[in-house]
């Protein structure tokens, strides 16, 4: 919800910041544009309900394990994947920060791990590499 006007979100991204807020002028902010969107009692128990399977699915999404894919990219791409010059960050780096930026601590914590084997995996197959040419040229 960075870098974006107020007028902007969605209801129950409104609705998020006046529960959660912990600036109190965004908050004031967030509640005056509430308010200003002319809600009927029918359509803001509807936000409070989306608001409720929002949080739901946030909290279960924190739970969950990396998946395949992310776990095969921090594995064999821990240093691998090239950062395009219009980009700043590294791709499984900026992952890192998302998840560590929205609470995902397992995923975070798998992720960390699995980059670490995935160094060593590579450190140790360019170490064979190089003992067989070696061995080859002798």
């Amino acid at each position: 919800m960075i870098h974006k006007k107020i007028n902007r979100y969605s209801n129950v991204e409104l609705f998020d910041i006046i529960k959660n807020g912990t600036d109190k002028t965004e908050t004031e902010k967030a509640e005056s544009e509430f308010n200003s969107r002319n809600l009927t009692k029918q359509q803001k128990s509807e936000i409070e309900s989306d608001y409720l399977k929002y949080k739901k699915f946030l909290n279960e999404r924190k739970d969950k394990p990396l998946t395949n894919e992310e776990w095969w990219s921090f594995f064999i791409l821990p240093f691998f994947t090239t950062k395009p010059r219009w980009r700043e960050e590294h791709f499984t780096e900026s992952e890192m920060e998302r998840f560590e930026k929205y609470g995902f601590e397992k995923k975070y914590q798998q992720a960390e791990k699995i980059r670490a084997y995935g160094y060593l995996f590579w450190f140790l197959a360019i170490f064979c590499a190089i003992l067989i040419f070696i061995k080859l040229n002798k």
